[in-house]
């Protein structure tokens, strides 16, 4: 468990950088375009893992679905960071732990308890403080119609959909492996859409315009990844990714610092989000 711990230490700070990072790095560009460096960049940060860990084709075959999901994930994640504010779109990453939970009393039979009512119930009370208004009431719907807001939550759907199965498939496949062939898998994907779109000359003319920003997004992105596989070793699924959500109160802050975006409230908003995801752990 000592593994674990350490593992998420790692994933909260890297991805707490990482959104900061994925912004700045899809700045002005195709969001697709950005997407293929990010993760493509991953692969290739994470090649000396090969010389470590033997791997079969089966574990490429293993990675497939999942990169397929995720090819779709992150194409709209990035998108959502460059062209929103990180701080009032972030904390609607939250909700993946709600379709986690919800995914495995459809599939698994597991219960509500009361616990589990109230941190829901908080991870959507939360969301009022993102974009307060003179009332509760006209807070909620103003985030609610805010278009990164929905389709970060289109995000932490598609994203619990991709843990569930990450879950499964690294009891077949190492951790490193499995992260490697996901990445690379996900990178090609996008990478055959670009050029059936006839998009050869964007990718070389983004990288070229921002090279530092994805080579330390996709290395941010390689590795806060894996320590969340490593954690799933010795953690429950629904464990691992509520304490992931440490995450978005740094990548808050950070927003800050970075893009002088205005966070008191949703800095709350944050915090309340996060305690309902404990409360969602505590009821599992």
């Amino acid at each position: 468990m000592i593994i674990a711990i350490f593992a998420m230490i790692g994933r909260i700070i890297l991805l707490g950088f990482e959104r900061i990072l994925f912004k700045k790095a899809g700045k002005d560009q195709n969001s697709l375009v950005s997407t293929f460096w990010l993760f493509g960049l991953a692969a290739v940060f994470q090649i000396p893992l090969l010389f470590i860990y033997p791997f079969t084709f089966q574990d490429f075959l293993n990675a497939a679905p999942s990169a397929g999901i995720y090819t779709i994930t992150f194409s709209i994640y990035v998108y959502v960071l460059s062209n929103y504010e990180v701080s009032l779109v972030t904390p609607f990453y939250n909700f993946n732990v709600f379709f986690l939970l919800l995914l495995s009393v459809i599939f698994l039979d597991e219960a509500f308890t009361i616990f589990k009512i109230l941190g829901i119930f908080l991870l959507f009370f939360g969301t009022i403080f993102l974009n307060k208004n003179e009332s509760i009431l006209e807070s909620f719907k103003s985030v609610y119609k805010n278009r990164g807001c929905q389709l970060m939550i289109v995000v932490s759907l598609l994203m619990a959909v991709g843990r569930v199965l990450d879950r499964n498939m690294i009891e077949e496949t190492s951790p490193p492996i499995y992260s490697f062939a996901l990445y690379f898998l996900t990178g090609l994907y996008i990478g055959i859409i670009l050029l059936f779109q006839r998009k050869g000359k964007l990718i070389v003319e983004s990288f070229k315009s921002q090279p530092k920003e994805f080579l330390a997004g996709g290395a941010a992105n390689a590795y806060s990844y894996l320590f969340l596989l490593i954690a799933f070793t010795e953690m429950e699924v629904s464990v691992a990714e509520p304490l992931s959500m440490l995450s978005v109160i740094l990548s808050i802050i950070l927003s800050y610092f970075f893009f002088k975006e205005k966070i008191k409230n949703r800095l709350i908003g944050a915090l309340i989000m996060f305690s309902g995801a404990i409360l969602l752990v505590i009821g599992i």
